[in-house]
């Protein structure tokens, strides 16, 4: 697999479009044998965990373990975290940290430690180019799913500490309706929502951090899971 940035992009119109209102989308932004490519290691070949958030802490479960519990145990977790999430940060979603598991040695799909790669590379000049920031030197990832009853709450990316400049969702969701919820939403200092993307199939989400945001429930009539590959463009590692 070769991952490459779309030559046939008007670069100079999204450029302009993330400059005035600091957030773009940006379809095909991939040739469709890599975007495929990608989709399918997300469907099959990506060893997920379940990301919830208790008590402010978070914890990364391997979905396998996770649905091996007894039903009133998952039940009770998602009790929990539905109750936090009425008035704070709160998630539930399926990931893999490609970026840190790499780093640490562990085990990372072939296409997905390519997508890395990638990211470091060719799609790296193209984020200086597009955002204008010269000193945007690293890109990390994660690997994201979002099923029936998934979501993710308000929060802006703010961490002065890990140079975050941009936020940015790869979007791998086959015929998604938009209906089914997990709408990327921006949010105005008022609540309202002032803008938001839905998931699409090879399409590049792209915003400036920070910025209050969320992800809406993935409806439970939804009949796919949400596929992306999401992660910050940084200044620093």
């Amino acid at each position: 697999m070769s991952l490459a940035v779309n030559p046939e992009l008007d670069l100079g119109a999204f450029a302009e479009r993330l400059a005035t209102t600091g957030r773009a989308h940006i379809p095909e932004i991939l040739t469709q044998a890599a975007a495929e490519r990608l989709r399918t290691a997300l469907e099959r070949e990506t060893p997920w965990s379940r990301s919830i958030n208790i008590g402010g802490r978070g914890a990364d479960v391997p979905v396998d373990t996770f649905e091996r519990f007894p039903p009133d145990q998952q039940h009770g977790l998602y009790q929990q975290v539905w109750m936090e999430a009425e008035r704070a940060f709160q998630y539930l979603f399926d990931r893999f940290r490609i970026t840190e598991t790499r780093a640490a040695g562990g085990p990372v799909p072939s296409a997905l430690m390519e997508a890395d790669d990638f990211l470091n590379g060719p799609f790296l000049d193209f984020a200086r180019r597009l955002t204008g920031r010269d000193e945007a030197s690293f890109v990390d990832c994660q690997a994201t799913r979002y099923v029936q009853g998934h979501f993710l709450t308000r929060h802006d990316d703010a961490r002065e500490d890990h140079g975050r400049l941009y936020a940015y969702v790869l979007g791998l969701s086959r015929e998604w309706r938009t209906d089914w919820g997990g709408l990327l939403q921006f949010l105005g200092p008022d609540g309202h929502v002032e803008e938001a993307f839905a998931p699409a199939f090879n399409s590049l989400n792209v915003f400036k951090v920070p910025a209050d945001h969320a992800v809406s429930i993935v409806a439970p009539f939804a009949g796919a899971p949400r596929l992306s590959i999401t992660g910050w463009i940084r200044s620093r590692r």
